[in-house]
């Protein structure tokens, strides 16, 4: 089962960067990992419907409902990073040429809160998930190599090595 601490000294030996001891120490490097790992990894896990952190849950309802519109309010899990589907029906936010005729009437979401008129709601969703031991291989090295890339412009500052490893 792999580390934060391995995963952020893989990105760095692809660099030929020092090795930390901890995302905490205060060294350079690991001030750099510190920057930028945590908004990395959840932006690559926003960007697919990566298996490993789906998760489901039926949400509870909100005390205050909305002020006007919808009839009912949910707070959204501190996790979430993705919704993939509602109640059973997939939600697609990336392709607005065709969304279904549901998906803007259904629900809204604003901030951290879910707002319809159904009442009771069911997610499948992508989670935040910063332990290394549990994400799919194909992730690690995609997470490893694309902070190694942020990396070389921030320690060496080579642009090339950073391009390189991003093609």
């Amino acid at each position: 089962m792999a580390a934060e601490t391995d995963f952020l000294n893989d990105a760095l030996g692809q660099i030929g960067e020092t090795r930390i001891n901890g995302i905490d120490d205060d060294t350079v490097n690991a001030n750099h990992c510190k920057t930028f790992w945590p908004p990395l990894r959840r932006a690559l896990l926003r960007s697919h419907y990566w298996n490993f952190a789906e998760t489901r849950v039926a949400l509870a309802l909100s005390a205050t409902a909305p002020a006007f519109e919808f009839s009912y309010s949910y707070t959204l899990p501190p996790d979430l990073l993705r919704l993939k589907s509602y109640n059973s029906y997939a939600v697609n936010v990336y392709n607005f040429d065709d969304p279904g005729p549901w998906m803007f009437t259904q629900f809204k979401i604003e901030g951290r809160q879910l707002y319809t008129n159904d009442s009771a709601v069911l997610i499948v969703y992508v989670r935040d998930v910063p332990d290394p031991g549990q994400w799919d291989a194909l992730f690690y090295q995609a997470a490893s190599t694309w902070l190694a890339s942020k990396l070389a412009l921030a320690i060496p500052k080579d642009a090339k090595m950073s391009a390189n490893l991003l093609t």
